[in-house]
């Protein structure tokens, strides 16, 4: 009962965190945010996430945004309120995994760190800021983190297989619609620890919910929509620039500022082992390739896994001094490498509502985008960075439909742009309701202006030829945020065999017409 108390004090903290606000100030990765709720008012206007535009996340990630948006909130409330909602579908197998598995203390530092998961204003880092971004992996970890204590802590006699298979299949088939990199990254080892403890019954319902999920999204959406699913998962993975969002592979494992989670990592497999733990050990040793590529995979390479060994130490420290001691120094080392992103996930619930809003300017006055504020200084950024004289690496400018592009790329100003962009479109063509392409990063121009969303674009790019069917307009950025981008926008468009005329030169772009056989 008191567990289950303390669940409701702090989901009742977190309803009134992004309950109360009525705007949201944003202090970084706008970008992320703009493009949910870009994704998000495309699923509201009967689109379907693969089928209608290209994105490599899952249904699910964007579900939350989608219903808050069709149920009238502007984006801003709508993260916040998505956020409040993941809080509280979680909840119910967080009490129940605490409540079997846990005891004392760690069952409340359990709950609370899943419930601060699923609702914290960032996406983790020692940054005091909010930025609403990437939230789908605060959730996919908080469904893991439930999964793995429901698993490798000890259940109560008797319990039931059906309990934890209905866990374990529930908690997979999310991560298939919200991520698929965890759902791949995961979905093994988990397979292969309930087969080792010889849960053959756990596996089997598991595996028979998560073929359920399988065959009604199939009857709802079509076979077309696993395809498209895979065939966006294939182009960012193979020739995206996102297929590497952070630190490479080895970075993650060995730089300075990862390097005491890795030996805190092994380390724990090893005193697992030493300690007569051999079991446990060994789950712990299947789980690290996850814990691994799951961290290498998601911007920011945070690796939240270290709450997760810190907990599984603590939870089964032995008897004998020296072996407890040593457990210590481990759990200390996980917790100390993972205090920063714990701490700024946990303090950034009261920056939705303590805000300096004369810090904050209004990007604009109506639209979905309306509530979101971001800071004044952030709003004004616009830093061209452009090779510096005789420090050229010798590559030709670019020359792409008769025009030469310049060599550099912006720093900020993703929102300064947009509005240049869209304006110069509207003055040039007299046409509100144009379709623009936009050869960059993300093109938020539908949701600061009347330009429409193009059909079967794709709110981020990724690379191939996402819109270019619906598209009026071709905006060619002189100085991109992102130059890997442009030229891959620029090679599809070259493939494709668009028609494109020069209509426009700005200091900031070159403005194409799509010129189509009549």
């Amino acid at each position: 009962m008191r567990f289950a108390l303390f669940l409701l004090a702090l989901l009742a903290v977190i309803g009134f965190a992004m309950g109360f606000p009525t705007r949201v100030g944003i202090s970084g990765h706008e970008g992320d945010l703009f493009h949910m709720i870009d994704a998000g008012l495309r699923m509201r206007n009967g689109e379907i996430p693969h089928l209608d535009f290209m994105t490599p996340l899952g249904i699910l990630s964007i579900a939350p945004m989608a219903m808050f948006l069709s149920l009238g909130f502007a984006g801003g409330k709508a993260a916040l309120l998505s956020n409040l909602l993941v809080a509280l579908l979680i909840a119910p197998a967080v009490w129940w995994v605490g409540q079997t598995r846990m005891q004392g203390w760690l069952r409340m530092v359990f709950g609370a760190a899943m419930l601060i998961l699923a609702a914290a204003l960032i996406y983790g880092g020692g940054a005091a800021a909010t930025s609403l971004s990437m939230f789908y992996n605060r959730w996919a970890w908080a469904i893991v983190f439930i999964m793995l204590v429901g698993i490798m802590w000890p259940a109560p006699e008797g319990e039931r297989a059906r309990s934890l298979g209905l866990l374990v299949g529930i908690g997979l088939s999310l991560l298939a619609l919200t991520k698929m990199t965890f759902f791949v990254a995961f979905a093994p080892p988990i397979t292969i620890i309930l087969l080792a403890q010889g849960r053959v019954s756990v596996a089997g319902i598991a595996a028979l919910i998560g073929v359920t999920v399988f065959a009604i999204t199939t009857v709802i959406l079509g076979f077309a929509f696993w395809q498209a699913y895979a065939q966006d998962l294939l182009q960012v993975a193979l020739h995206s620039q996102r297929t590497q969002p952070g630190e490479n592979l080895i970075s993650t494992l060995s730089s300075p500022k990862f390097i005491a989670g890795s030996v805190a990592l092994v380390g724990a497999i090893i005193w697992l082992r030493k300690t007569g733990q051999q079991k446990l050990g060994l789950y712990l040793l299947l789980l690290a390739p996850a814990f691994v590529v799951t961290t290498w995979q998601n911007w920011g390479n945070d690796p939240k896994w270290l709450f997760f060994v810190a907990l599984l130490v603590l939870a089964n420290l032995p008897a004998l001094p020296r072996a407890r001691e040593q457990g210590f120094v481990l759990a200390t080392i996980a917790c100390v490498a993972i205090a920063p992103t714990m701490m700024t996930m946990t303090m950034s619930l009261s920056r939705s509502v303590f805000v300096d809003w004369a810090a904050f300017g209004r990007i604009v006055d109506e639209g979905p985008i309306s509530d979101i504020l971001l800071r004044k200084e952030r709003l004004a950024e616009s830093d061209i960075v452009q090779p510096a004289p005789g420090l050229s690496d010798g590559e030709p400018l670019r020359e792409f439909n008769g025009v030469t592009v310049p060599d550099c790329r912006l720093n900020d100003g993703l929102v300064r742009l947009a509005v240049a962009y869209a304006q110069a479109v509207v003055a040039h063509t007299g046409d509100k309701d144009a379709g623009v392409f936009l050869a960059d990063l993300v093109n938020i121009m539908p949701l600061i202006s009347d330009l429409r969303v193009l059909r079967g674009g794709a709110p981020w790019y990724y690379g191939a030829d996402p819109g270019f069917d619906d598209a009026d307009y071709v905006v060619l950025p002189k100085c991109p945020l992102s130059v890997d981008a442009r030229e891959k926008a620029m090679d599809a468009l070259e493939a494709s065999g668009l028609q494109l005329e020069l209509v426009e030169e700005t200091p900031l772009m070159f403005l194409f017409a799509v010129n189509r056989p009549q």
